[in-house]
């Protein structure tokens, strides 16, 4: 049997570790592709209720709100929020866009969440048909994203969808920026 000198073992031994504790450790999560997520969220919700553009109707766009400060949007919501308006505008559809500050568009009655009045009364002086929102919860792993397309006239869902997008660094910086 080799022996082998006190100093070489304990740089194999250290060689070892530094190829063997990496393998333990978990990897980082990674982004997913934020705008590819939201083009296949608007297409699904315009797949749903092609009526709107078979009949070219308007449609307004509200940013997505946290589902548990819905009077509160992030940099995520605002730019999803873009995105499935610009995907819907590809598509042929005409968006009303709805950037304000402070308005809340949708409202909690009695645990159920309605249209704002500002909502009903912006869709009745733009003839809009529908109105495009959506809640996020963030998870420990995953940002969760449920969007709506709900009829202005009545606020009835006419179309949804729902997915996940992994928490990676760029989606938990555009979470954490109001």
């Amino acid at each position: 049997m080799i022996l082998l000198p006190a100093s070489f073992r304990r740089l194999l031994a250290a060689a070892l570790c530094a190829v063997a504790l990496p393998a333990c450790s978990t990897p980082p999560i990674q982004d997913s592709n934020i705008v590819a997520a939201s083009y296949t969220a608007a297409d699904q919700l315009i797949s749903q209720a092609s009526w709107i553009k078979r009949e070219a109707q308007p449609v307004l766009v509200a940013s997505l709100v946290n589902i548990n400060a819905l009077e509160s949007s992030s940099a995520f919501g605002r730019i999803t929020s873009e995105q499935i308006s610009s995907r819907l505008a590809q598509q042929g559809l005409t968006v009303i866009e709805m950037k304000t500050r402070n308005n809340v568009f949708i409202e909690q009655d009695n645990g159920e969440f309605v249209l704002s009045r500002s909502v009903r009364d912006l869709s009745r002086t733009h003839r809009a048909a529908a109105l495009a929102a959506g809640t996020y919860a963030i998870g420990r792993e995953s940002v969760y994203v449920s969007t709506r397309l709900i009829r202005a006239l009545d606020g009835v869902v006419i179309a949804s969808y729902d997915y996940t997008l992994p928490l990676g660094p760029d989606t938990r910086a555009l979470l954490s920026a109001q």
